[in-house]
């Protein structure tokens, strides 16, 4: 569609004035907020850097402590004579800087552990399985106190001169050793194991949720909300010296301050979007007003004549090319309302004209039998006397059914021209229809009318008297199609989300195709001396309730006319509102 000169200005104002700061903001989200990202896995990468390397450099310590418990134990005085005691494996243990140490003896019996007192007597057998060169990963169960924990051990052997001895120990990875993987606690770190259950934390209080993937053998990260917050995270898996899984190390930092800064940069993007819009919108006013006000002014003009208002512009015309154009408006417009007024006389004529004609046409159909029953009674008193009492009873009755149809003719034209406005209150549908069924059953020997009620209808807002009236058109319509042959005429009521459905439909032999797009015309009609307009009146009567009404025809099945009311009341009309579907 072609712009205007207004809306071309303002269009070329509000492009000057909300491109280049979009441009701008667009060009730092693209740089900025991808550095902002790529420091966030740039953190997650080093915490796991630091994770492998913390590995590696406590499985050295933890292998070297053990080798100076080894020695101690061969060579120290105080331990050639036995097996140390708990407290003497505690204290080493401790001067050693390890977590856990345990002495086994060459069946993996516990002989005394520091870190767990209670499991001497025990039968480790496994542990004597651990490698002597380098530090694995252990599932411990330290009990009372201290629970599951993974821990990071190795094996040494102290040959004393009464046995030899296994030293198994190392340190614990614990939630301290979570915390020395992001010195600024800007990365928060979780140690599951096997099972997905939780061994440790770096914040024990607010640990992150266990990822919904971690499962997956494939999957290394992804995104997890914390309390709302979105975070990015990556896993490791762990495994033993046998390369078993024993868990999973998750690393994940926030991306709150990529966020931040998105929704910073959009707020200012909106600010300065707003304030060039409020620029643009000024000087836009001001070109109005010394260039568009003008064309504005031509543009009402032709506004009033799209909408048939032909009353001259108001005011003096004023000077140069607009008040030229002024005055030529001025005068088109009195020409066009003469005009108009004269197609309007013109057009009540023509449809007085056909009316009467309309009328005039009706009533000569039944004014003919009549003049020829007249005329054969008056043969009759003159030729056979003695008959025209029994000539007179039947004429008679030919005459009161003329008559009668004469009368009918007027009542449609009359009722066509002068409806009563409806007055829509909620009311009972399937009562309004179930009354026409009834009205119209037994009217035909071949005809059958079923009403399909939906039983959950709620009220409708509708006149329940021109309802009715409608209801009835449409099912005596279907008894005339169906020319007194068996068939069956099916009533059907369904609620939906627009409103209450109709169907009125018949077995008959449907719609003519070129009856079909005109039905509800006045004056069309499908049976011999209708007057056509029935399906007009029930059309308007549907209208004015606010719904329409439709016809077709069923492949093999008949016609079918459809009806839709709204659950609201129809604007402009008195009456309640429906209950709702």
């Amino acid at each position: 569609m072609r712009l205007g000169l207004r809306a071309r200005i303002t269009a070329l104002l509000l492009l000057l004035s909300v491109a280049p700061p979009c441009a701008v903001v667009w060009i730092i989200r693209e740089r900025v907020l991808p550095l902002v990202r790529a420091e966030d896995e740039g953190r997650i990468a080093d915490a796991l850097s630091e994770f492998e390397a913390a590995i590696e450099r406590e499985g050295r310590d933890a292998a070297g402590a053990l080798e100076i418990v080894a020695l101690l134990l061969e060579s120290d005085p105080r331990f050639r004579a036995g097996v140390p005691g708990a407290d003497s494996t505690a204290s080493l243990m401790a001067d050693a800087g390890l977590d856990c140490l345990s002495i086994l003896d060459a069946r993996g019996t516990v002989l005394a552990s520091g870190h767990a007192p209670a499991s001497a007597g025990r039968s480790e057998r496994l542990k004597l399985d651990l490698p002597d060169t380098r530090s694995t990963f252990v599932e411990e169960e330290i009990a009372p106190g201290i629970g599951r924990v993974l821990t990071l051990q190795s094996r040494r052997v102290a040959r004393t001169p009464r046995q030899e001895l296994h030293l198994v120990g190392g340190r614990f990875l614990d939630a301290d050793f979570l915390r020395r993987l992001s010195p600024g606690g800007t990365v928060r770190t979780l140690l599951l194991d096997g099972d997905g259950a939780i061994l440790a934390a770096s914040d024990p209080d607010n640990p992150p949720p266990i990822p919904a993937g971690w499962k997956d053998p494939q999957a290394e990260g992804g995104r997890l909300d914390i309390r709302g917050v979105p975070h990015s995270y990556r896993m490791i898996r762990l495994r033993d010296h046998l390369g078993r899984p024993v868990g999973a190390l998750v690393a994940a930092v926030s991306l709150a301050r990529g966020l931040a800064l998105s929704s910073s940069l959009g707020a200012i993007a909106l600010w300065v979007v707003a304030a060039g819009l409020l620029a643009s919108l000024l000087l836009g006013f001001v070109l109005a007003r010394g260039v568009t006000g003008p064309l504005r002014r031509l543009e009402e003009m032709s506004r009033r004549i799209a909408a048939d208002r032909y009353e001259p512009v108001a005011g003096p015309p004023g000077p140069g090319e607009i008040g030229a154009l002024v005055s030529a408006f001025n005068h088109m417009a009195r020409g066009l309302a003469e005009s108009r007024e004269r197609l309007r006389q013109t057009e009540r004529l023509a449809a007085a004209e056909e009316v009467a004609r309309r009328v005039a046409h009706e009533i000569k159909n039944p004014l003919s039998p009549i003049a020829l029953t007249l005329e054969g009674l008056v043969r009759t008193r003159q030729t056979r006397p003695q008959e025209f009492d029994a000539a007179f009873e039947a004429a008679a009755r030919t005459i009161q059914e003329e008559i009668q149809r004469i009368r009918g003719i007027l009542e449609d034209f009359s009722r066509f021209g002068r409806l009563p406005v409806p007055r829509p209150r909620p009311s009972d549908l399937n009562g309004v229809v179930s009354q026409a069924v009834t009205l119209y059953s037994g009217s035909s020997p071949g005809a059958r009318i079923v009403a399909d009620l939906d039983p959950a209808m709620p009220s409708v807002s509708l006149d329940p008297d021109r309802m009715s009236e409608v209801i009835n058109n449409l099912v005596g319509n279907a008894l005339q199609a169906l020319e007194g042959r068996d068939g069956t005429i099916t009533v059907t009521t369904r609620r939906t989300d627009a409103g209450a459905e109709i169907r009125v439909s018949d077995t008959g032999p449907g719609l003519p195709q070129e009856v079909l797009g005109r039905l509800f015309e006045p004056y069309v009609s499908t049976t011999q001396g209708g007057t056509g307009l029935g399906m007009a009146i029930a059309r308007r009567i549907v209208l004015d309730h606010g719904g329409r009404i439709e016809a077709g025809n069923r492949p093999g099945l008949g016609a079918e006319i459809r009806i839709l009311l709204p659950w609201g009341a129809p604007r402009g009309a008195a009456g309640g509102h429906p209950t709702g579907s």
